[in-house]
């Protein structure tokens, strides 16, 4: 057991808003520990988003509708049946957003960071490298290398 499981996600405030927890390279048996002693039920983003995808589509222009993307976000936390929520893979919608011209990543994580009335306390899962600038510190987790080794 490492002391990742002991990261007390379920005691996040405000409770009614998107936390970041920042690691970057959990393993599978890591974050299911994390899940099951935080009684947190785990999302994958890219998954959620195949699920919701139009398959007539031919293109995905997630750019173009980041308001769904958020309101996706909080659909998940409103399905939950469980009082936590650990979004996993959101780094494929931020890196996305990050290539195509227009700012839209900014934009996105702005929103993302003033979502509010989440029905679950919702951590999401971020590369260091991806960590918007502007996040308030006291709902970010950083998990060091050294501290995920148990």
């Amino acid at each position: 057991m490492t002391a990742t499981t002991n990261l007390p996600l379920k005691e996040a405030r405000p409770d009614n808003q998107a936390h970041l927890l920042i690691w970057d390279a959990p393993t599978k048996q890591e974050l299911w520990q994390l899940a099951y002693y935080n009684n947190a039920q785990r999302v994958n983003y890219r998954e959620n988003l195949v699920n919701r995808l139009n398959p007539d589509d031919k293109f995905l222009n997630l750019h173009h509708s980041i308001d769904e993307e958020l309101s996706a976000i909080k659909g998940i936390c409103y399905d939950s049946p469980r009082p936590v929520v650990l979004l996993e893979g959101l780094d494929t919608l931020v890196t996305y957003l990050r290539v195509k011209p227009g700012g839209q990543v900014t934009l996105f994580l702005q929103n993302l960071e003033k979502i509010r009335k989440l029905e679950s306390i919702l951590w999401i899962l971020l590369p260091q490298r991806l960590t918007p600038p502007t996040w308030p510190e006291n709902r970010i987790l950083r998990v060091s290398p050294a501290y995920s080794s148990g």
